[in-house]
């Protein structure tokens, strides 16, 4: 005890005769390493603070929860999406059906997003989309072979040179003129008919494009189906699309054509038969779709969502310009003339008409969705992107910006004469830009032309345009058809 008492006091007083020496030593070892932090974490805060710090996108304001401003962008969409650009700014976000949309109105602002950022997907909104035009639920796989093996070959065969070798517009024009010339005889027979504007322009144009893309034996009394989905896809898209009393005329539409395609397609899937006819882009398609192992049910949604995605938008855009000739004496007038006189490949009015169309249109905007949480810099600010989110490219308020376009409001049927004036941009652009723009153009060209040279177009009733509905954000040409045609042959 009396030793262990002594080494006890021996280590005080150790420790006491080296207490400066340890002080000394570890202010001299501490106070840099200190030094080096505080140093560190000043301009580690600093260089943070010269970084702009994300703000969030500019937020369209509303007071109901989960509908924000839905019922706004489908009641009247242009005047929308053009006052909340003026008091947003061009890029805005909103509340619609419970999830956060972000709008998108310059051209290059959705290039420049996906540049910077690697996370904005489209196969999301694809997926969404094959699913509710299908009827299949399990439809990653087909999207992931129409995004990595099939686009690749559609833009090269729909490129500008493409186009117009590919034999597509031939069989486009044989089709169209083979029902204008039923159409006549039948007018000869029976006098001027009456149908609404929207029947007539889609069901020519669906003849015609399934002739051209499938060749001569594509079911075409499908057509009942294809109108049926075209007008439903809003409720298709929607989780009541499965509810049992939910969309059953859609649903069973749907399954037609699925039927319809499946029939067409089973004796090349199983035995290796020809199709008579068949485009390359579709003979191609086909042969990836069995390279790839796909079902032939899947291959038939595959061609369905092909075939919608060639028909919508060409639809939607003719019926358009030839709403506005019908309400404008002047501009029916003079691309009558000029389809009289003119093939519609070489009719300067025609195409500036058509570009006007673009400009003034509407057609479903590219989407993408946000994978991750994103900061992304859009006209020097600094914005966050919320995982979750979609974006889409809403071109609208840049065709309606009278700093782009004098008067926009105003069809000008010359307006693209002015070479110097931007060109309309409702098919996206950058990587993602719709392939089948060239040929969508000249689709558009040769009805109107073939149109007006065979046949005269009266209004029964008042002359006015109809006011555009929205399903969603799909443009609802057939839902807001208010024109009624009287159809007789020119004299």
């Amino acid at each position: 005890m009396a030793t262990l008492l002594r080494n006890a006091v021996s280590f005080f007083e150790q420790f006491n005769d080296a207490f400066p020496t340890i002080v000394s030593s570890a202010t001299l070892c501490t106070f840099p390493a200190l030094l080096a932090y505080l140093f560190l974490a000043y301009y580690g805060t600093v260089r943070e603070s010269e970084k702009p710090s994300a703000i969030p996108v500019p937020a369209v304001e509303s007071w109901i929860p989960w509908i924000g401003k839905s019922v706004q962008l489908m009641h009247d969409p242009l005047t929308f999406i053009v006052e909340s650009r003026r008091k947003y700014g061009p890029l805005f976000e909103m509340t619609t059906w419970g999830s956060n949309l972000i709008v998108a109105t310059d051209p290059g602002m959705l290039m420049s997003l996906e540049h910077q950022c690697k996370d904005l997907n489209p196969s999301t909104s694809r997926v969404d989309a094959f699913r509710a035009l299908t009827g299949i639920h399990d439809s990653e796989r087909m999207t992931e072979v129409m995004g990595t093996r099939i686009m690749p070959v559609s833009s090269k065969i729909l490129s500008p040179s493409g186009t117009l070798k590919s034999g597509l517009m031939e069989a486009f024009n044989e089709r169209l003129m083979h029902d204008f010339d039923v159409l006549t005889v039948d007018l000869k027979t029976n006098g001027p008919k009456t149908m609404r504007l929207s029947d007539f322009i889609s069901y020519h144009l669906f003849c015609a494009s399934t002739n051209s893309l499938f060749g001569p034996t594509f079911p075409f009394n499908s057509y009942p189906h294809y109108a049926i989905i075209s007008s439903s896809i809003q409720i298709l898209h929607s989780p009541m699309a499965n509810w049992p009393f939910v969309a059953r005329k859609a649903r069973r539409a749907r399954q037609g054509m699925i039927d319809a395609l499946i029939k067409y397609t089973e004796d090349w899937w199983h035995n290796g038969g020809q199709i008579e006819g068949v485009s390359q882009l579709v003979g191609q398609s086909l042969i990836i779709m069995k390279e790839e192992k796909l079902s032939i049910e899947e291959a038939a949604g595959s061609l369905l969502i092909s075939l919608w995605g060639a028909l919508f938008n060409v639809s939607a855009m003719t019926y358009w310009l030839t709403a506005q000739l019908l309400v404008e004496e002047k501009i029916y007038s003079s691309l009558q003339k000029e389809a009289i006189d003119k093939h519609y490949m070489e009719a300067p009015l025609l195409e500036s008409a058509a570009l006007e169309t673009l400009r003034t249109g509407s057609v479903p905007p590219p989407t993408r969705s946000v994978d991750v949480d994103a900061k992304i810099v859009v006209d020097g600010k600094r914005y966050f992107f919320q995982k979750g989110s979609r974006i889409i490219s809403e071109m609208s308020g840049y065709h309606y910006n009278p700093d782009v376009y004098a008067d926009p409001h105003s069809f000008k049927l010359e307006r693209f004469f002015d070479e110097s004036l931007p060109r309309p941009k409702p098919f996206g652009e950058g990587h993602h830009f719709c392939r089948g723009m060239h040929l969508a153009k000249l689709e558009i060209k040769s009805f109107i032309s073939h149109t007006l040279k065979h046949f005269n177009l009266k209004v029964v009733g008042l002359k006015e345009l109809p006011k555009l509905k929205r399903a969603g954000l799909i443009p609802d040409v057939l839902g807001s058809d208010n024109i009624t045609l009287e159809i007789s042959l020119c004299d």
